[in-house]
């Protein structure tokens, strides 16, 4: 792809004086018609998405919302004790999302998108998913979106998601796909890992026309919301500074030693 010159463009939005405008709708027809959910998924797909479509997005969203004190609002609490304005705060806690913690919907997505049969059409979907499972265990790697240390038996947020999106019309070749990856590792492993809600967000993101690179979105974006109000809980119920206290922390570097200058 040849470089971009001289000026920035894009398919998504833009304003003059008279109007603001996504994706051609401008937006004081859509303000008030349109879920949040609507227009995101008009602005990530090009159109506006059926009715069930925005119904499960809102779902997921609330999912993801807040999951109590963990990486993201460790991070976005520290900066906000540290004085840090609420955005700042709440920005550090969504770059915690990183490949470890939040990129697990994302590295799935990738394979189900490029191992899926109506996309490569020369694997059958068991074929495809046994690709998916060697692609991770070839690098000694777990397959993101499987299993939970929280709930061995089975994510419960995996149902819930899936009974929307089945009612909705949602549910398509990924998540097929996504599901027989699961029944593969239970062949290969000889035991249950169920799929997690990294995996459930995966494949439907997929299913409802999401690029599988904006797949992380679906983690960082609703829980950004629940960020903003644990920088606020820190800013106001909070003594100030926070830090690890010094018996937490254990040092294992040179003992104490004698400076002395050659």
């Amino acid at each position: 792809m040849s470089a971009t010159r001289d000026q920035w463009r894009t398919a998504i939005a833009y304003g003059d004086k008279h109007s603001v405008v996504l994706r051609g709708y401008d937006l004081q027809d859509l303000v008030g018609e349109v879920s949040f959910a609507e227009a995101w998924l008009l602005l990530a797909t090009g159109d506006l998405p059926p009715p069930g479509h925005a119904k499960l997005l809102d779902a997921m969203m609330v999912s993801v919302l807040d999951h109590g004190i963990v990486p993201s609002s460790i991070v976005t609490r520290y900066l906000a004790s540290a004085g840090a304005p609420l955005q700042a705060a709440v920005a550090g806690g969504v770059m915690a999302f990183g490949d470890t913690y939040g990129g697990a919907c994302e590295q799935l997505g990738e394979q189900l998108a490029n191992h899926a049969p109506s996309r490569t059409g020369s694997e059958t979907q068991q074929e495809a998913a046994a690709a998916i499972v060697q692609h991770f265990f070839s690098s000694k790697r777990k397959v993101p979106g499987y299993g939970h240390a929280l709930h061995p038996e089975g994510d419960p947020r995996v149902p819930r998601l899936y009974k929307i999106a089945d009612a909705n019309g949602v549910t398509g070749e990924f998540s097929r796909l996504a599901f027989e990856v699961q029944e593969e590792l239970r062949r290969v492993k000889g035991k249950k890992l169920p799929m997690n809600q990294d995996g459930a967000l995966a494949a439907l993101g997929l299913d409802m026309g999401l690029d599988w690179r904006l797949l992380r979105a679906l983690a960082f974006m609703p829980r950004s919301a629940g960020l903003a109000v644990h920088a606020l809980e820190e800013m106001t119920r909070e003594a100030g500074w926070r830090h690890v206290p010094d018996e937490d922390i254990t040092y294992d570097g040179p003992p104490r030693r004698t400076f002395r200058r050659a």
